[in-house]
């Protein structure tokens, strides 16, 4: 049976849609995010002087928490009255895929700005969010720390209607080994682009 001309230009975008992007990028929610092959110009080259909160209100400094050669730090956009979509794909995306890290000696650290104090307690909606939305997780793999009062996205110079979307790799001794400041809120690289970047530094 042949195809007629339109049922086949169909079947072949189709292929070649995936063919191009592959299984693993095609993302659940519809949401697509920047593939990065480099790192942005690194302003700040030290972070271990970083200092956040975590849920019980406790200060902790980021070099307190790496346990591994290196550490992927992703920066939401914080409570800017709700969690924004693109954050809740983003961090939920890096929850399914966490154990993608293991081979690299990297672990992951996601950081919630709020302007306030009192906004603090909305870090459960991000939890929320990460936990039963468009891609459900059971479990939360890795820490989530508040920035209050935008402290450590002004030492990063990423304030824009809270915080630019941005992601680093630190390693253990504190460097900046890698660096992407989204211009926009769903302006984020991909796991599959984070993931690159630590092959690299692996080799």
């Amino acid at each position: 049976m042949s195809l007629q001309p339109r049922s086949f230009l169909l079947l072949f975008s189709t292929v070649l849609a995936f063919a191009t992007l592959g299984c693993s990028r095609v993302p659940d929610d519809g949401v697509r995010f920047a593939e990065v092959t480099a790192s942005q110009p690194i302003t700040i080259e030290d972070f271990s002087g970083l200092r956040f909160t975590d849920k019980d209100g406790n200060e902790i400094a980021l070099s307190e928490v790496m346990t591994r050669d290196y550490l992927v730090l992703v920066i939401t956009r914080g409570w800017y009255g709700g969690v924004c979509f693109y954050c809740a794909s983003q961090t939920s995306r890096w929850a399914r895929r966490f154990d993608e890290l293991d081979p690299y000696n990297a672990q992951l650290v996601v950081i919630f700005p709020t302007e306030t104090d009192e906004d603090a307690p909305k870090l459960s909606e991000l939890t929320k969010r990460i936990k039963g939305g468009d891609i459900p997780n059971e479990d939360i793999p890795y820490p989530i720390l508040l920035d209050i009062n935008l402290t450590g996205v002004d030492q990063l110079g990423i304030r824009a209607e809270l915080a630019k979307p941005s992601t680093y790799i630190i390693d253990r001794q504190g460097r900046v080994r890698f660096a992407y400041v989204g211009e926009s809120i769903a302006d984020r690289p991909t796991v599959d682009s984070v993931l690159r970047q630590l092959e690299q530094l692996n080799r």
